[in-house]
């Protein structure tokens, strides 16, 4: 399948809870949903400046790797760095496959990059979303956020066949971060 071109990237500022539905793949738990869009920036990518293709939410998570914290003991190489965090990232059915979320999450990765040392972004542990985050994105395994799926949801959860549990946490350093 062709790439899609003409991609363009918008910051979502207003009525942001209208993509609601369209989030919902990314993560099924609407109360996690609601706060990622509260406290994070929403961004898409758009066809022909209307339809969305992909989208993603970033938010600040300096307080995360704050001394102390439970993120900053499992990851000691973050503690005290500038942290952003991808919330939620998805594409359109009739998109996926075509390399659109990769496009958006690197260029996000480029927009964060002079006020952030590094960009994470946490996922389930199966070998798809490990091609997918170190293959095509550039990010490594950085820690687990234990029982994380265990802790959020009800009931199990399932993808590409493997029972959900620990939280897989990958970063990528960005050109103004540590190396």
């Amino acid at each position: 399948m062709m790439p899609l071109l003409d991609l363009r990237l918008r910051r979502i500022r207003v009525g942001k809870k209208r993509f609601l539905p369209f989030l919902r793949p990314a993560d099924d738990n609407e109360t996690l949903l609601l706060r990622h869009l509260r406290e994070g920036e929403l961004y898409g990518l758009f066809l022909n400046r209307r339809q969305p293709v992909s989208m993603a939410v970033v938010a600040d998570a300096r307080a995360a790797f704050a001394a102390g914290s439970e993120d900053a003991a499992a990851a000691p190489g973050l503690a005290g760095l500038r942290v952003c965090e991808c919330l939620a990232l998805v594409t359109a059915e009739p998109f996926r496959g075509r390399g659109c979320a990769a496009q958006l999450l690197l260029r996000l990765c480029g927009l964060y990059d002079g006020d952030y040392d590094a960009m994470i972004v946490g996922t389930g542990d199966t070998p798809r979303m490990r091609r997918f985050y170190e293959g095509r994105c550039g990010f490594t395994p950085c820690f687990r956020r234990v029982n994380f799926f265990t802790r959020f949801y009800e009931g199990p959860l399932f993808e590409d066949g493997v029972q959900l549990r620990d939280m897989l946490v990958f970063c990528r350093f960005l050109r103004g971060g540590a190396a």
